[in-house]
C-alpha cells in the first residue's frame, strides 16, 4: 500500500475537523456585511496550505476578493497542473428552514452539515489534503501542482478574468482541475465533461408616463404587462422550441456517441422527475429530458413584474413591465452573440409607441466541452478507478462554471471538473450538506490522480 494511503486513513479525524473549522467562517460574497469573513475565509485557506507543506502561498488582492494562491514545482519532468475551486459561499436565507445554525458545522448520519459543505469548501480541501499526504509521506509531489482558489464564484467571477490576464506567467500549466463539481454517487464515479454557458439581460418597457385608470383608459392604450407578456410569449413556439432567430445557429449537436453516453445515465426521467418534485417533465420532442438537460440551450424568464402588488384591487392599467431573462448555452454558442440575437428579437416584436430598453448583466461565461479523448480526462478516469474500482461515466450538466472558459480563453488550458459534491446535497438551498464519505475518497481521488498526471505517457 501507498504510503499515502495510510496517512490519509489515519488522518481523517483531523482532516474532518479542519473541514469544520472552515465552515464556520461565513464567506458570503454577496453580502457586503460579511466582506471581512470572506477576507478571513482567504487567511484560513492560506494557513491550510502552509501547513500542508505547499509553497509560495499568497493571497493575491483583486478588484474584489482575493485569489489564494499556492504551489509545489520541483517534480522534473512531469507536467504541470492547476488546481481551482472557491471558498466564498451561498447565503444562508431562509434561516428559518435550517434544522441547525448554517454556520455551525454539525454531523448526523455520516453527512455533514452547513452552508459551503457541498458548495465548495470540502472540495477545496480534499484537494489540499491529497497533496499533503504525498508531501508529508514521500517529501514530493509525482506532479507540478499550482492552486487558485477564488472568492467570488458564487457572484460570477468578477474580478477572475483581469486576475488571470494579469497573472498568466504565474498560473501557467498543462492542465487543470476544477473541484467544482459532482458525483452521481459514491458506486458511480463520475467526471463532468461538460458545463453549459449563460448570458441574462433585463428588459424595461414603458407605454406612457404614468398608470392609467382602467375605466376611463380601457381599450384604448396598451397594458404595460400585456405587451411584456406578447414579448416573451413570442419567444418560444408549442414545442419549446426558442423561436429567437438565429438561436440555434451555431450549435454543437451532440454525436451518437454523445447521445449513447446519456442513455447510460443511471437515472430515468422518471426519477429525475421525482427527485426534483416536478409534477411533468416538458421537453422539445425530439429530445429525451436528459438529453435536453444536457445538449440544449435554453430562454428562461426568471423574473416578470408590474402594476399593482399589494393585497386587494387597484384597477389601473400599468404603464411599466420588466423582466429578467437567462440563457443557458450549449457548445458552439457565444454570449455576446446570443444577447445581440435577444435583443433583435426583442425590438422586432416591440409594438410602434413602446418603450423597451434592454440590459444585459455582467457575468456571462462560455459553455465548455472536453474531447473524450484527452489526457487530463484519461488520468482522472485512471484515479477513480483505482480508488472505487469501478469505471467512471462521463457526463454533462445544465449549469455554468465561469473558470472553464474563461481558462481555455486566457491561458489555452483545457479542465477537468472531478469534484466529490452529490446531486442530492441541497446546495444554494437551506440544510447544505455533505457525505463525509465523499470528503475523504475524495482525498484519494486526487491522489492518485496526481501519480497518473505525473507519468510521462500521458503528455
Amino acid at each position: 500500500m501507498e504510503e499515502w494511503i495510510s496517512y490519509l486513513s489515519q488522518n481523517e479525524a483531523r482532516h474532518q475537523s479542519e473541514f469544520a473549522q472552515f465552515l464556520t467562517i461565513p464567506s458570503v460574497s454577496t453580502l457586503q456585511e460579511h466582506k471581512s469573513d470572506v477576507l478571513r475565509a482567504a487567511d484560513w485557506l492560506a494557513s491550510r496550505m502552509q501547513s500542508a507543506g505547499l509553497e509560495h502561498v499568497k493571497i493575491c488582492e483583486t478588484d474584489g476578493y482575493p485569489v489564494v494562491y499556492a504551489d509545489w514545482l520541483h517534480a522534473e519532468g512531469a507536467p504541470t497542473i492547476l488546481l481551482y475551486g472557491h471558498y466564498d459561499v451561498q447565503p444562508a436565507d431562509p434561516l428559518a428552514l435550517w434544522q441547525t445554525p448554517p454556520f455551525q458545522p454539525e454531523l448526523r448520519d455520516g453527512r455533514l452539515y452547513a452552508r459551503g459543505a457541498s458548495d465548495m469548501k470540502g472540495n477545496v480541501l480534499l484537494m489540499v489534503n491529497a497533496c499533503e499526504a504525498h508531501l508529508k509521506t514521500s517529501g514530493k509531489l509525482p506532479v507540478n501542482i499550482k492552486f487558485m482558489i477564488e472568492g467570488e464564484e458564487e457572484i460570477g467571477s468578477p474580478s477572475l478574468p483581469t486576475w488571470i490576464r494579469e497573472n498568466q506567467q504565474k498560473i501557467a500549466c498543462d492542465f487543470a482541475a476544477s473541484a467544482d463539481s459532482a458525483q452521481v454517487s459514491l458506486q458511480i464515479p463520475t467526471v463532468i465533461v461538460g458545463t453549459k454557458g449563460l448570458c441574462a439581460i433585463q428588459v424595461d418597457l414603458k407605454t406612457g408616463k404614468t398608470d392609467l385608470h382602467s375605466g376611463i383608459a380601457g381599450g384604448a392604450v396598451y397594458n404595460a404587462i400585456h405587451v411584456m407578456s406578447d414579448i416573451i410569449h413570442s419567444m418560444r413556439d408549442a414545442d419549446g422550441h426558442i423561436a429567437v432567430a438565429g438561436f440555434y445557429d451555431d450549435i454543437v449537436e451532440p454525436s451518437a456517441a454523445h447521445r449513447e453516453m446519456c442513455a447510460r445515465f443511471p437515472m430515468s426521467d422518471e426519477a429525475f422527475r421525482e427527485s426534483i418534485g416536478a409534477a411533468k417533465l416538458v421537453h422539445e420532442p425530439s429530445y429525451t429530458a436528459t438529453e435536453s438537460m444536457w445538449f440544449r440551450p435554453t430562454l428562461e424568464v426568471n423574473g416578470m413584474w408590474g402594476g399593482f402588488q399589494d393585497e386587494g384591487v387597484k384597477t389601473v392599467i400599468p404603464c411599466e413591465a420588466h423582466a429578467k431573462i437567462s440563457c443557458r448555452l450549449v457548445a458552439g454558442q457565444r454570449p455576446a452573440d446570443i444577447i445581440e440575437k435577444l435583443q433583435a428579437h426583442i425590438a422586432s416584436h416591440t409594438p410602434e409607441g413602446v418603450e423597451v430598453t434592454t440590459v444585459p448583466f455582467a457575468g456571462s461565461a462560455d459553455p465548455y466541452l472536453l474531447e473524450e479523448n484527452h489526457p487530463v480526462l484519461q488520468a482522472a478516469d485512471a484515479a477513480l478507478k483505482d480508488a472505487t474500482g469501478a469505471s467512471a461515466i462521463h457526463i454533462r450538466m445544465g449549469a455554468t462554471v465561469p473558470v472553464l472558459g474563461i481558462l481555455k480563453d486566457n491561458i489555452g488550458v483545457d479542465t477537468v471538473s472531478l469534484g466529490f459534491s452529490g446531486l442530492n446535497d441541497g446546495m444554494h438551498a437551506p440544510n447544505e450538506s455533505v457525505d463525509v464519505a465523499g470528503y475523504h475518497l475524495g482525498a484519494r481521488v486526487y491522489a492518485y490522480f496526481f501519480e497518473h498526471l505525473g507519468k510521462s505517457s500521458l503528455l
